[in-house]
């Protein structure tokens, strides 16, 4: 097996940046982001897969303009049926909260001072997000923060399968608009439960999903037709 120098010399040749990183830690981490088994998850059937309902908050909406996470919400289902395994974690963003922002979620500078960074964290997220399908209402919104720092250390981006809950709900309704967790909740008759904190909009996005992926699919079917019933957000 090539050593991690050497595969990222091939890398920049190939591809023209760099590759895996040379740190051992870091070179295990950066396997553990591109080696989720997409190809076996696709074909799992829905009520036999592993599937992680995912939520952050953040500083921002930029997430490549300075905005960073200040906690993470993390749920673990078998199938449809949640397993009660989690992670949640608040998350020092190494910049001030804006008052705009605290003001949504609630979390401010004092709450994050003594937190770990996102980077002390991603080990445990990743380990978690392994062979999973990834859950959430806006997901690509979340993904970019985490795609963003990946890509800045590891070289690396997720490259999970996807579930958007608002796609699902456009798939399902036949309606063509942009809905908000709320929203989307009522009309799946899901309860709200501490709005605008991640672990309660998990919770939120994990019941929608409940109800969603038995309208649109058999649990039978493979997982790649409960996808591909979402219209894409492209």
């Amino acid at each position: 097996m090539a050593t991690p120098s050497l595969l990222q010399a091939l890398y920049q040749k190939l591809f023209g940046h760099r590759g895996p990183p040379d740190d051992p830690a870091l070179y295990r981490l950066w396997e553990t982001c591109r080696l989720s088994n997409r190809r076996s998850l696709l074909l799992t059937p829905v009520a036999h897969c592993r599937f992680v309902v995912m939520d952050t908050e953040t500083t921002g909406f930029q997430a490549y303009g300075g905005d960073e996470i200040v906690s993470i919400a993390l749920l673990e289902y078998d199938g449809l049926q949640p397993t009660g395994r989690e992670v949640y974690q608040l998350i020092n963003p190494q910049r001030p909260i804006p008052d705009a922002s605290r003001q949504i979620h609630g979390i401010d500078d004092t709450d994050v001072r003594n937190a770990p960074t996102l980077k002390e964290v991603l080990p445990e997220v990743l380990a978690f997000l392994q062979d999973s399908v990834l859950v959430g209402h806006h997901l690509q919104f979340d993904l970019r923060f985490l795609n963003r720092t990946l890509y800045e250390w590891l070289g690396c981006k997720l490259k999970h399968p996807t579930l958007d809950t608002m796609l699902m709900y456009q798939a399902w309704s036949g309606r063509l608009a942009h809905y908000e967790l709320e929203q989307v909740a009522r009309a799946c008759h899901i309860e709200v439960l501490q709005r605008h904190t991640a672990r309660g909009d998990a919770r939120t996005a994990a019941g929608i999903f409940e109800v969603l992926a038995q309208r649109l699919v058999d649990p039978k079917a493979p997982v790649k037709s409960l996808i591909n019933q979402q219209i894409s957000d492209e």
